[in-house]
């Protein structure tokens, strides 16, 4: 396999230096190939080709290369006389210091893709919080006007109102650090038929709890297998239903069984208004007359955050794409459903991992962080190179700024597409195929602005 040659701007990196530094093609008489600067044998000049790499840990003080030669150079072809540098050469130096190029390292003055990639999987790759974007979305836009309660056409159906208090109960027990351990998956359909179940199911250390919701003045009810929330109507949908994630079936049975299982009526008004009663093993409350406030607290960044959300999934070109055939044949398939199933399932899995959780929840944020970091190096080295704040810097301050910004941005518009496509598995994709377009684009706006300037 023929060997690739070495590009203007590859990122160095030296076995005994602390930091790496990027090579400056000065030798190329003006002459590309391949549209590329390449490096050549002459290439090494400290200060003009390399700049220091950090502290040396040969001589224990600040990198002040001596370099010797690159030992792996093409002797047929030449640039402007000088043989040009294979792929793995390595540039020795006096002090005993091996400096190579490392393909890994992220290439470029800015990077908006890994910027982006880190806004669509710190915000939508924890599905968990996919999943309270989506029912917050929903409950916004009920409590706002924007969703009716009543469907269209269909006054006496109150599907919408059941659906609406359960996705409440289910954002507030989420805020509140509880696991959502039932086998079905969430609500983030308004308009899905409901069905005799257990509401809410939620674990939070040693606390296993059952919810029932109730809309206005609707009340809990005796059924063939019971009263609702008592110990025989709980057993019954545990035992014969699969209502609780097998993981957690065992510890919600013998809890239901034992009298340690907390259970509560989640009331919630049409003003919005949330309230709970605790309930006994018989399906009676365990307290007269007493009851607990509930609220959903959500901070003025992310009402504004969901009065934005809105605004575009209400939006006419987002509304008449959410009610195509194709969206409504992409959703309803079975493929769909099972990948929202497994998402669902792998959120579960990871809730109940400690490690697994923090991993997830910084992976993200990481990639955001390291974007950044580099965005930094690269402008500290366009600063050095020019000596001030030129050109390269204020392109490398736009393209850090843009791939940021538009990595946020796309990917918040992305989710909403893929929403309005899929809800769940689309929100993801979306999210994060969105964010990478999005700092891409980004970046290079933010290059095209700070040129202005």
């Amino acid at each position: 396999m023929s060997k690739k040659y070495i590009p203007d701007n590859s990122c160095l990196t030296c076995d005994k230096g602390s930091s790496p530094c990027r090579l400056k093609v000065t030798h190329h008489n003006n002459t590309k190939i391949y549209g590329e600067y390449l490096a050549s044998e002459m290439d090494m000049i400290p200060g003009e080709n390399i700049q220091p790499m950090g502290r040396c840990s040969a001589t224990g003080g600040p990198c002040q290369f001596e370099p010797i030669y690159w030992d792996k150079t093409n002797k047929g072809v030449k640039v402007n006389g000088y043989k040009l540098l294979f792929e793995d050469a390595n540039l020795l130096c006096k002090k005993g210091g091996k400096i190579k190029v490392d393909f890994n390292a992220p290439s470029g003055s800015s990077n908006g893709a890994l910027t982006g990639l880190g806004a669509g999987v710190f915000t939508y790759g924890d599905y968990t919080n996919t999943l309270d974007i989506l029912q917050r979305g929903t409950i916004y836009d009920v409590e706002n006007g924007k969703l009716s309660l009543v469907r269209p056409n269909s006054p006496s159906d109150y599907r919408r109102q059941g659906n609406y208090g359960e996705m409440k109960d289910n954002v507030y027990h989420r805020q509140q650090g509880y696991r959502d351990v039932r086998s079905e998956h969430p609500l983030i359909n308004i308009d899905k038929p409901t069905a005799s179940g257990i509401d809410g199911a939620y674990a939070k250390g040693d606390e296993l709890k059952i919810t029932d919701t109730k809309y206005n003045t609707a009340t809990i009810a005796n059924t063939n297998n019971g009263r609702e929330l008592s110990a025989r109507w709980t057993r019954n949908h545990i035992d014969n239903n699969g209502a609780i994630n097998p993981a957690d079936e065992e510890a919600f049975a013998r809890a239901n069984n034992n009298g340690t299982l907390t259970r509560e009526v989640t009331k919630v008004k049409p003003d919005g208004t949330m309230t709970s009663e605790t309930m006994n093993d018989r399906g009676f409350k365990a307290t007269r007359g007493q009851s607990e406030a509930l609220e959903i607290q959500t901070s003025r960044a992310g009402n504004m955050m969901n009065s934005v959300r809105s605004s575009l999934r209400n939006s006419k070109a987002l509304t008449a794409l959410s009610e195509s055939n194709f969206s409504q044949a992409v959703r309803s398939s079975k493929y769909a459903t099972g990948a929202n199933d497994g998402l669902f399932k792998a959120s579960q899995a990871i809730a109940r991992s400690p490690a697994l959780s923090v991993a997830g929840k910084v992976a993200g944020r990481g990639l955001i962080v390291v974007g950044v970091a580099i965005d930094a190096y690269n402008i500290y080295s366009a600063y050095e190179e020019e000596g001030g704040f030129g050109e390269k810097t204020k392109e490398a301050v736009g393209g850090a700024a843009g791939g940021l910004a538009g990595g946020i941005a796309g990917a918040e518009l992305g989710a909403i597409i893929g929403t309005a496509i899929c809800p769940g598995v689309g929100t993801v994709v979306g999210g994060i195929v969105g964010g990478v377009i999005g700092g891409i684009a980004g970046s290079g706006l933010g290059k095209t602005i700070a040129s202005w300037f």
